[in-house]
């Protein structure tokens, strides 16, 4: 995107005062050189700041205490847009921010007040540069907004802050904290133009599609769960019906019964419409006492079965082991009697003593039965693996049948319970109206319920259409597809990396570089090994990969037709691998290092002219012009704050 920064601008808290200006030139490379402690390292936090950081990150100090608001001018296409954010005092931040567009005349710029909020910047910066409201994961959760690409992301891919540079550990700006890694590993296939909106549109679809169909399936799922217990509750249903008369001419309990059976009895509950005049049957209170005896009895018979079956499985697994021990034992004597084999073929039968010259065959005997015993225990170990086979197959088969048994019990339970009386009250309970009534309400939900299941379809045929839709979605968003893409495309930029690396003067440059973004750094592959950034080593060459890397990131995204990453880049001494700040206040240079800091700068003039003057770029350094190598006429002196002026970026007007 198109977005460039045109002035930097503190107003003093003393309105007395007249603003501190700073004002960049879009094309040529901006340069602010002065001493430390002079507030030039300020500049990054500053914009970063403006442009809706959630952390003020400007030292503490004269330049807060002095200052009231921070703001930018950007230059975005062919109009300005004015950022102002209040200095936060004693806060992290200030969420106070002034919005302005415009052209401005910069010596009559309005004074910022409270207009709005940095929620409001955030989602404002997100419509200029056309962000789609979309996530980049597919994760769904309770943080899913947070996975949303956002303006702040790219600030990533703009500053190179003076720890960072030359850092062998961190490439990339704020990408030193798991969750901010995180978040650039998602932005990274938008940013390099590996996904466009299209496809994230088609993505977002297929996870709100997703969503409903676990939606739906959770609910047929809960659904089906309810019913899977439905034979015996049909059961359950069956007797009370009978016991509180709502049955007419009903049989006796009958085991037997299908589940068709059940239910056409059932649904003749719904048949006698005039509940008033429901009538028990004779003796229906005696019947379900007698129905409840024979569920009992049939409970002790299944839990005396399931005893017999764990004492069963209990010997099993202790023959199981006894088995293994034995089977372990066996294979310590095998390997004790292993160089009997050896022994053997080197004696020979009535073999001469060396010594007393007599013939004597015991040696060769007593092997003969060594190695006869090791084919004996060679053939038990192999009866005992047969053996461990079927302790296997008969333990998994009691364990089944032990769970079968567990489960037709817990299911006779319920069926007791739902019979049992506690006492002759309750009995009389149940047999109240109300009760009834309420009995009739629970069976007409579960009747409905399973005609859910198993009559009406059109929940498993919702599921069915959705699943469809799901599997075209995935063919169209292509997986494998943006995977090879991305591939590709940083391929392309590894190359890019590798030419800039050597204008820089890289350390065997000619080695292959690859942009790794599952661990956002750099890697060389010498062919034998991979080498990462941080094993390259020197400063030189970390500060020459970094600048490399964001020079060449940037040729990309001009390349693209849409990109949302703002089109400059600020460097903050890059030359201090070469130029410490005491070297660089006596201004004792060497000549090598005089040459090493020229080829970054050859490297940022190429750049942009290559580019068309695309990207700015603005350096901060601690060199002067001594180190540059620059013609005149590209470049452009934001500022020179040396010790033979007072001047910094605190103006002494101000103090």
């Amino acid at each position: 995107m198109n977005i460039k920064i045109q002035h930097l601008i503190l107003w003093p808290k003393d309105h007395e005062k007249k603003e501190r200006i700073l004002s960049f030139d879009l094309k040529k490379i901006n340069i602010l050189t002065g001493d430390s402690q002079k507030g030039k390292s300020s500049i990054i936090p500053i914009i970063d700041y403006c442009l809706g950081s959630s952390k003020c990150t400007i030292p503490v100090g004269l330049i807060r205490e002095k200052t009231e608001w921070f703001g930018v001018i950007l230059r975005i296409e062919n109009t300005e847009m004015l950022i102002a954010r209040k200095e936060p005092g004693q806060n992290n931040q200030s969420t106070a921010v002034f919005i302005k567009e415009g052209i401005f005349d910069i010596e009559k710029l309005p004074r910022p007040s409270a207009e709005n909020d940095v929620e409001y910047l955030k989602n404002k910066l997100n419509e200029i540069v056309q962000l789609p409201y979309l996530t980049l994961t597919n994760e769904q959760d309770a943080d899913s907004s947070k996975k949303r690409a956002s303006f702040r992301d790219f600030s990533a891919f703009q500053f190179q802050p003076q720890h960072i540079v030359a850092n062998p550990y961190t490439l990339f700006y704020k990408a030193d904290t798991a969750n901010n890694q995180e978040r650039l590993r998602n932005i990274f296939p938008l940013v390099i133009g590996a996904i466009d909106k299209k496809t994230l549109l088609l993505r977002q679809e297929l996870k709100e599609i997703e969503l409903e169909y676990a939606k739906k399936e959770r609910e047929y799922n809960e659904i089906k769960k309810m019913n899977e217990n439905w034979f015996y509750q049909l059961k359950s249903y069956y007797l009370r019906a009978r016991e509180y008369g709502l049955i007419p001419e009903s049989q006796d309990y009958i085991n037997e019964w299908s589940t068709e059976k059940y239910l056409y009895a059932l649904k003749m509950v719904f048949d006698n419409s005039n509940y008033r005049k429901i009538v028990l049957q004779e003796e229906a209170t005696s019947n379900a006492i007698n129905e409840l005896q024979e569920i009992t009895n049939e409970e002790i018979i299944i839990a005396r079965d399931i005893g017999n079956q764990r004492l069963k499985l209990s010997k099993l697994r202790k023959l199981f082991e006894s088995e293994k021990q034995y089977h372990d034992s066996i294979g310590v004597q095998r390997n004790r009697l292993e160089p009997v084999g050896w022994f053997l073929n080197t004696v020979t039968p009535n073999e001469t003593c060396i010594l007393c010259g007599s013939q004597n065959s015991s040696a060769y005997d007593e092997l003969q039965k060594l190695s006869d015993y090791a084919k004996v225990l060679s053939e038990v170990s192999n009866d005992a693996n047969n053996s461990f086979d079927m302790l296997d197959r008969e333990i998994v088969r009691v364990r089944n049948k032990l769970k079968e048994l567990e489960e037709n019990l817990n299911r006779i339970r319920r069926l007791k319970d739902a019979l049992e009386n506690q006492s002759e009250s309750l009995r009389n309970a149940r047999q109240t109206e109300n009760e009834i009534f309420r009995f009739i309400g629970r069976l007409e939900n579960s009747l409905e319920n399973y005609k859910l299941i198993h009559e009406d379809d059109s929940l498993l045929q919702e599921l069915i259409e959705l699943d469809a839709r799901i599997r075209k979605l995935r063919i169209e968003v292509d997986t494998k597809g943006i995977d090879a893409k991305i591939k590709s495309i940083i391929n392309l930029i590894s190359k890019s990396i590798s030419f800039y690396a050597d204008k820089l003067g890289v350390e065997d440059s000619e080695i292959p570089v690859q942009l790794d973004i599952k661990n956002l750094t750099v890697k060389r592959n010498t062919g034998k090994r991979e080498d990462y950034l941080w094993e390259i080593g020197s400063g030189a060459n970390w500060m020459g990969f970094h600048v490399s890397t964001m020079l060449a990131l940037h040729d990309h995204f001009t390349s693209l037709l849409w990109n949302p990453v703002s089109q400059f880049l600020v460097f903050d001494q890059p030359s201090q691998v070469y130029f410490p700040d005491k070297l660089g206040k006596e201004r004792d240079y060497k000549s090598e290092d005089i040459i090493r800091v020229q080829k970054i700068f050859s490297a940022l003039q190429t750049h942009i002219k290559l580019r068309q003057y695309a990207t700015q770029i603005i350096v901060i350094e601690h060199a002067d012009e001594d180190a540059w190598g620059l013609p005149k006429e590209e470049i452009h002196i934001v500022a020179r704050w040396r010790n033979n002026t007072s001047d910094a970026l605190i103006p002494k007007e101000w103090l």
